[in-house]
Formats: C-alpha cells, structure tokens, sequence
C-alpha cells in the first residue's frame, strides 16, 4: 500500500471516528501511519492500527483477544525491545472506533481532548503517556506537515 493509498483508505473511516469529540482527524491519521509504517505493519493478523496494549475492559470495539508481539519501549533511557499484548480486533474498522474510546474512556487522556490545535494534542498523546518514543509528538507533527493532513480537520466539520 502506498502512502497515498493509506491516506485515501483511511481518511473517511478516521474523521468519522472523530466526529462529536474534539479529536483532530489530523492526529489521528498521521498516528494510524506511525503505528502502522503506513500500512505495512497493522501488528500481525490483529488488525490494531494505533498499538493499543491488549489490556483493560472489554469495549464495544474490543473483545478481549490480544496478540503477543515484540515492540520497542524507551525505558530508563534507553531502547528496549519487550513482547507486549496487543489488542486484536475483528476489522480494521473496529480499531479505528477503539481508539477514539479508548482515549475517551482513560481520564488520563483529558488534555488531549483539551488540545486546541494539532500540534498541541500530538504534545498531549505523549505527555499523558500513549507513547514512550521521546520524539512521538514530532513524528506525528511531521507525518501531518508532510502529507497536509490538516486538511482532514475541515472535513470533520461538514
């Protein structure tokens, strides 16, 4: 799958899953491609496009199925690699609807939903702990830059 294939696959299906919430479809996009390398690593046959840990309650979008995989952590400085559980969902679809739950379910998450701007909730992500890459926030802000997803934020709106 090519990046704009990614981009025309999952861009509708994403700015859905943010409508009613003040999620940035930019944000959200530019974190299934992160994730995933574009499309070309959705964890195995597990269909988790966001690498949400296989742990919690069961949502409406979740059933309890994970997959163990090995994941890069930074942790006390430092790259590790660990095998983590991974959620597996039953579609692509259910992973995209997950995430935006997920994050709205975990008060952790409150200032994300709080982010004025792009920029400022891919800082919120990393800042509450979605991810342990130090430079998260900026990947995200570079995939968004790069492929002018913030045009995705226009869309949610009509």
């Amino acid at each position: 799958m090519t990046v704009q294939d990614f981009i025309n696959t999952y861009s509708q299906p994403i700015i859905d899953a943010c409508k009613g919430t003040t999620l940035f479809p930019s944000v959200k996009l530019a974190q299934a491609a992160l994730e995933t390398g574009w499309g070309a690593s959705i964890i195995g046959e597990a269909n988790n496009m966001f690498g949400i840990k296989g742990r919690g309650a069961h949502t409406p979008f979740w059933n309890g199925d994970f997959v163990n995989k090995s994941t890069q952590e930074f942790t006390n400085g430092a790259y590790q690699t660990v095998t983590e559980p991974f959620r597996k969902y039953n579609s692509l679809a259910d992973s995209i609807r997950d995430h935006t739950y997920f994050l709205q379910q975990n008060t952790r998450y409150l200032p994300v939903f709080e982010a004025k701007t792009p920029e400022d909730q891919a800082i919120a992500l990393f800042d509450c702990g979605y991810a342990t890459d130090p430079p998260y926030a900026s990947k995200l802000m570079t995939i968004i830059n790069s492929h002018n997803l913030i045009s995705l934020d226009q869309k949610k709106n009509l």
